[in-house]
């Protein structure tokens, strides 16, 4: 059998490292395969990039490249606000499978060829777990030289050395992956982008760099996106109950609430400031509901995330663009 590769594009705590690790060892120790298996990221902290790769190859071909899979077979994309990176999708090979953690009727443009769409969030949500054990069980379906069978036990050897519970919740998470996995066939859509090794050089290197260190494109926590931090779910604005008080926002870490302000005249004797609470700008929530915790009205409240987020979206600047 030719090498195939294999590419997870995740966000650090999805578990898509654990997931890489346990579907080489399953192709290695269970299947007779070769397999190599690494993971790139970066400062390995929640919610920033990550990346893991996976070479396989028959038992009599020895895997020697501990380069970056830069045109796999087999991508798994394991949030939706990924593909805003144009590295996230490029290389996928013309005859590869494109597996993405979305539901049946997302919307984002997806590109040509065969794709499996799985609600992963919702599976681990309702089965009290994490996202990668169901986005395994709809690699292992869009990959038939995984065996599923295989996977899943070494997904219940792995999580029984936690706790039986946990292995049982996991392996059902996994075989709810691979049953609800639902496959489509893209035939107008973009072509993904050419490797990383063909894309345009970065703007500023050692020979490009400004003299002085002089940065000339400084970060904008306008263009900054924590969505892909949340793990399900939201907190939910009731404006009826709201007495704005101003609690949330104190003990909001990334002051995704927004406020108006105006002027009031107590019998026309005094003016003071008054604040409004609008609503939530969830392109800065990161989902860790200290707001819900903390709201004495219960006009916040811990919600499944679904269309409602973006319905009820309010933007901190409203000349930028929405998620």
């Amino acid at each position: 059998m030719p090498t195939l590769g294999i590419r997870f594009e995740s966000i650090g705590g999805l578990g898509a490292h654990l997931a890489a690790q346990l579907l080489a060892e399953t192709l290695v120790l269970r299947q007779g395969l070769n397999a190599s298996q690494f993971s790139s990221y970066g400062s390995e902290k929640k919610g920033t990039p990550i990346r893991s790769f996976i070479r396989v190859a028959d038992a009599d071909t020895p895997i020697r490249v501990t380069s970056p899979v830069t045109e796999p077979n087999v991508l798994a994309v394991f949030h939706q606000a990924l593909f805003a990176r144009p590295s996230t999708l490029a290389g996928l090979r013309r005859d590869g499978v494109l597996i993405v953690n979305a539901s049946a009727d997302a919307t984002m443009a997806l590109p040509k060829g065969r794709v499996f769409l799985v609600d992963a969030m919702a599976i681990a949500v309702e089965e009290n777990t994490r996202i990668n054990t169901a986005i395994l069980g709809a690699v292992a379906k869009a990959c038939p030289l995984i065996d599923a069978k295989a996977l899943a036990a070494m997904l219940e050897e792995h999580f029984s050395h936690r706790s039986p519970k946990l292995a049982e919740a996991n392996v059902k998470t996994f075989w709810r992956g691979y049953n609800e996995a639902i496959e489509r066939v893209i035939k107008e859509g973009p072509e993904p982008p050419p490797p990383d090794g063909a894309t345009a050089a970065p703007r500023l290197g050692y020979e490009t760099a400004p003299l002085g260190g002089a940065i000339v494109t400084p970060g904008n926590t306008v263009t900054n996106d924590l969505s892909a931090s949340r793990q399900g779910f939201a907190p939910k604005l009731n404006l009826e109950l709201c007495n704005d008080c101003g609690v949330c926002d104190m003990v909001c870490p990334d002051y995704c609430l927004v406020w108006e302000s105006e002027d009031v005249t107590d019998d026309g004797e005094w003016e003071r400031k008054s604040a409004h609470l609008l609503g939530i700008d969830y392109q800065f929530c990161k989902g860790c509901l200290r707001c819900v915790e903390s709201c004495p009205s219960g006009a916040l409240t811990k919600e499944r995330e679904g269309a409602w987020v973006k319905e009820q979206q309010v933007p901190l600047w409203p000349q930028k663009k929405t998620q």
